[in-house]
């Protein structure tokens, strides 16, 4: 796939081979954020298999400048951390994390994202510090889904976005979701699309 492809072309030929929840059409609009906003630095926190990630590099590649990173710690601990499903903990006990970490640097290096693509493997509360305020375009959240987890990536995340930024907040129909997404409102951000699993705030 050459770097002309379309953004379509690009994430249809690259994300569905790889783990994880993110589908083609919500790959295809995390790319078109990017391009729209001009963005020059993405995030997304919680990383796992890289269909997320590798749909925002996409979008950088498409722009032809600026990357996004990657933050994930790929380990147990931190997929448990809160209050979660009881058929979910299970589930996350089971993964072999770092298998799924080398699959998606695998898949990076095979899309050819390489360079748009850059990897913090930490935990979201620790990476947000070497982040300046306002600097992030587009942020991609999709880790821990607990209430404290996904509400306390609000509290530090939400004054690194750029003004007019775009917060991608998926399972928005989680019961432990609400919390977080009332918190964004909470700080001026909007709704501008409603997916009905994953939703949109443009940053004010």
């Amino acid at each position: 796939m050459t770097q002309g492809a379309s953004i379509r072309d690009r994430v249809t030929a690259c994300i569905p081979a790889l783990q994880g929840w993110t589908s083609v059409e919500k790959g295809i609009r995390l790319a078109e954020l990017v391009v729209e906003a001009g963005a020059e630095l993405s995030v997304e926190l919680g990383v796992f298999g890289g269909r997320g990630v590798l749909s925002l590099a996409i979008g950088h590649a498409c722009l032809g400048r600026g990357h996004v990173v990657g933050i994930d710690p790929w380990i147990a601990s931190a997929s448990l951390e809160g209050e979660n499903d009881p058929t979910n903990e299970a589930w996350w006990r089971e993964v072999d994390h770092q298998a799924v970490y080398r699959d998606f640097l695998a898949a990076a290096e095979r899309c050819s994202l390489l360079q748009q693509c850059w990897v913090m493997r930490e935990r979201s509360d620790v990476a947000v510090k070497v982040f300046a305020d306002r600097s992030v375009g587009v942020l991609h959240q999709d880790g821990n889904h607990s209430e404290a987890v996904s509400t306390r990536e609000v509290e530090l995340w939400a004054p690194k976005l750029a003004r007019g930024g775009c917060w991608v907040a998926d399972d928005t129909d989680w019961r432990t979701t609400r919390r977080a997404q009332e918190a964004l409102v909470g700080r001026g951000f909007a709704l501008v699309e409603d997916h009905e699993s994953w939703r949109i705030y443009r940053a004010p």
